[in-house]
């Protein structure tokens, strides 16, 4: 993967640790989360507290030696923006088969093969999501785990109400998810523990 230097700290990391801006036609400074807009790129790590400082210390403005409008709810919409992508591609896995939901089939795939990842909802009961660590951790030593998203989130991702417990087969797709994910992690300023739970 490439790297790319932080406007804000100077150091160099992969873009998978990097959220990227780019300065929109009317000046303002915008995300670009999936590094696809036209434009140079402005490069800040995925890390809240430092695109914060980025905005105080006029980072943007140094970096692209222009003057650059940037508004104080950037951290907000890059949250958003964050969020959006990651649950999007929960959404692209679900319909091409990738994806598995609920208790009981997370459960039956843990027994069966290593998935990926597994997808555990910041709000859902301590018991499901100590019975499924546990299993993760007895089958295959631990799999790493995304709990930033409620089951709203999730089941809106995926056409539900509600969704708990999921589990994402090896893959692209996966890999698209994980992306996003672990980068919205660290922006929140989120941990791993040994079995990859991200908790605030």
């Amino acid at each position: 993967m490439r790297t790319r230097k932080c406007i804000q700290t100077g150091e160099v990391h992969p873009e998978s640790s990097l959220i990227r801006f780019v300065i929109a036609p009317d000046g303002g400074v915008t995300p670009d989360i999936k590094a696809r807009a036209q434009g140079r790129g402005l490069w800040v790590r995925a890390n809240k507290e430092v695109l914060q400082a980025a905005i105080k210390k006029r980072s943007f403005a140094r970096a692209a030696k222009e003057n650059v409008q940037v508004s104080d709810d950037l951290p907000v919409r890059t949250q958003d923006a964050l969020e959006r992508a990651a649950l999007d591609s929960l959404g692209l896995a679900k319909r091409a088969g990738a994806l598995l939901c609920g208790f009981d089939q997370v459960r039956a795939i843990l027994q069966s093969r290593r998935p990926a990842c597994l997808v555990e909802a910041s709000d859902g009961a301590e018991d499901g999501r100590r019975k499924i660590l546990a299993l993760a951790e007895a089958k295959w030593g631990g799999i790493g785990v995304i709990n930033c998203f409620s089951q709203v989130q999730m089941g809106a991702a995926i056409g539900r109400a509600h969704s708990t417990h999921m589990a994402l087969l090896e893959g692209g797709l996966a890999d698209q998810f994980m992306f996003h994910g672990e980068r919205l992690c660290a922006f929140r300023l989120l941990f791993s523990n040994e079995t990859g739970d991200k908790r605030s």
